[in-house]
This record gives structure tokens, sequence and C-alpha cells, in this order.
């Protein structure tokens, strides 16, 4: 058995050499030693694709400023600048001009600042104030607006209560 596996492995691999006349020496390289490699390639299974590497796409990470999305509309970019003055923005508009002199409002920033609510608060303070003072005048010389005598009786009663109390 032994002699059948000889011989089967001496035809499998037949002599490929060239016979030459002359014979030639044969000189040995010497073998330089390579640097070794930094860093070590990773053996990937197989089976497993590798992940592709896109150039001059910017990975997504907490350093780079990835916000949550908002749900909602937005405004989209302000057409005019935020110290922009109000009397050419509203120029066309005296009694929102009017308004800004009053508070003493002169930019887009000092506008802002301010809610709706706020803003009608200040504007009509004033005039509520004014509306309360003539009232009082009118009542305390025996006058009234329109409608309004049960005011007028009632702060003449809190004035007389008033001054008899400062005599006494």
């Amino acid at each position: 058995m032994a002699q059948k596996k000889a011989v089967a492995k001496k035809k499998a691999a037949p002599s490929k050499a060239v016979v030459s006349a002359t014979p030639k020496k044969t000189v040995q390289k010497p073998v330089e030693k390579s640097a070794p490699n930094p860093k070590p390639v990773k053996k990937v299974p197989k089976g497993v694709a590798k992940p592709i590497k896109k150039k001059g796409v910017r990975r997504a990470t907490l350093a780079s400023g990835v916000r949550a999305k908002k749900v909602g509309r937005k405004m989209g970019r302000s057409r005019i600048p935020t110290d922009a003055p109000l009397a050419v923005v509203f120029q066309s508009d005296m009694d929102a001009q009017e308004a800004f002199a009053f508070l003493g409002i002169h930019t887009i920033r000092e506008l802002e600042v301010f809610g709706p609510d706020e803003l009608v608060m200040r504007l009509t303070s004033p005039a509520k104030q004014t509306v309360g003072r003539i009232r009082k005048i009118l009542a305390m010389n025996n006058r009234c607006l329109q409608e309004d005598e049960n005011f007028a009786l009632e702060f003449q009663e809190r004035l007389a209560l008033t001054q008899s109390m400062k005599m006494s």
C-alpha cells in the first residue's frame, strides 16, 4: 500500500525542470526585516459586511451640536434687523408711533421684550387712571359722566366720611 501512494504522488507532480548544459549558481538575496505594522488588521468574519465610510460626511455627535427637532411651525429668518428703529418699520402707522413714543421704546429689540398683554396694560393704565381722576373731580363738584351717577353719589359719601373723621 505504501508503494502505491508513493507512485501516485510521483505521477501527480511531474517534474518541469529544464536541464541545461551549464550549471547556474544561485545567489541568495539578504532578507530584509520589514517594520512591524503599527495598526493590527482586524479580521472580519465571513458574511459580515464592512461599514462604508463616506468622504465629506460629518458624523453626528453630541459635540457637533445635534439638537432634537422642535415640533411645530417656525417663523423663519427675520426680515428686519434687531436694532432697526421702530419709526422706520412702522412709518405708515401713526398710532403705533405715538404708542412707542409714549412708552419710550425706539428699537425692535426693546419692543420684543414686552408681551402683548403687558403692552396693553402699559398703554391703558394711564388712561384708566386719568378717567378715574376725572370722575372724582366731577363728583366733588356735584357732576357726573353719563350713566355714572352711582359712582358720584358713592364717592360723595366716602368723601363726607373722610372729612368728618379729619375734623373730629
